[in-house]
């Protein structure tokens, strides 16, 4: 993987009532650190996407950032090296850090909150948002109470599988048209394993193969494997479930907002 120079994505402005936040973001999966990098992006972070810790430590060394988001499971150095030795070498002093891991026993440390993956996007950035001292935007505030989405979606995927990518593009593809608070989506990467919970989600779902779409509700259970290119699956589904999105739907949806895959 490249360590070449980071492309730091921003939006023009922060939103009203926040101050800009500068964030680096360390995901050796190009794909998923677009989608998470465009994401942190909409939510009014300036960003600054690299590819392993040791692009990080050169970013850390050449500017500074309010928060530190990274993985643990990295290509090179881990996420707990890239910690260790960022903070060995003054360069976390006012910055705030996050590492993810599938990890059954998440490794921990002083100076830094560990979050379990898989997950949702909402929790991140609430996350996020607390570790920098700073409320997010009502819209990406934390659902409360939580209620049921209309449709409950889980993609089983295998990061290191071409398939899997092309398949996480594809039902992203045929999600698009539907307004976001109308489903929920899970997407779990079944290649570093995970807790308890995530065991038994994979043997309650009987995911044999990845990629693996689940419709979990409403009944009954449905299983789509492949890549989803041929969408007419997919398409039934969502049609089935959500309707035609083209049409209106009746009055606003007033629910709260349910964390998904995003756009």
């Amino acid at each position: 993987m490249s360590d070449a120079a980071p492309e730091e994505r921003e939006r023009p402005s922060a939103p009203p009532g926040r101050l800009a936040t500068r964030l680096l973001y360390v995901e050796d999966d190009d794909d998923l650190r677009g989608m998470i990098a465009d994401t942190l992006v909409e939510a009014g972070f300036v960003v600054t996407p690299v590819p392993s810790a040791e692009a990080a430590m050169k970013s850390l060394r050449g500017a500074r950032f309010d928060i530190l988001v990274t993985d643990y499971h990295l290509i090179g150095k881990t996420g707990v090296w890239l910690l260790e030795s960022a903070t060995a070498a003054g360069l976390l002093e006012g910055t705030a850090a996050i590492m993810l891991t599938s990890e059954r026993r998440p490794p921990g440390g002083e100076g830094y909150t560990v979050l379990r993956k898989p997950v949702d996007i909402v929790t991140l950035l609430d996350t996020i948002g607390a570790a920098v001292g700073q409320a997010l935007p009502a819209a990406y505030a934390s659902p409360a109470p939580p209620q049921r989405a209309e449709l409950e979606l889980v993609l089983y995927v295998t990061s290191t599988s071409q398939d899997s990518h092309r398949a996480i593009r594809n039902l992203d593809r045929a999600l698009r048209p539907y307004d976001r608070q109308r489903y929920a989506l899970t997407m779990i990467d079944v290649a570093n394993g995970g807790d308890d919970a995530w065991y038994q989600s994979l043997e309650d779902d009987r995911v044999i193969v990845t990629p693996t779409l689940v419709k979990k509700s409403p009944g009954p259970k449905t299983w789509i494997v492949g890549t989803l290119a041929s969408n007419d699956a997919v398409t039934q589904m969502l049609l089935s479930a959500l309707g035609d999105p083209a049409r209106p739907s009746g009055p606003t949806d007033t629910r709260a907002q349910v964390p998904s895959l995003p756009p």
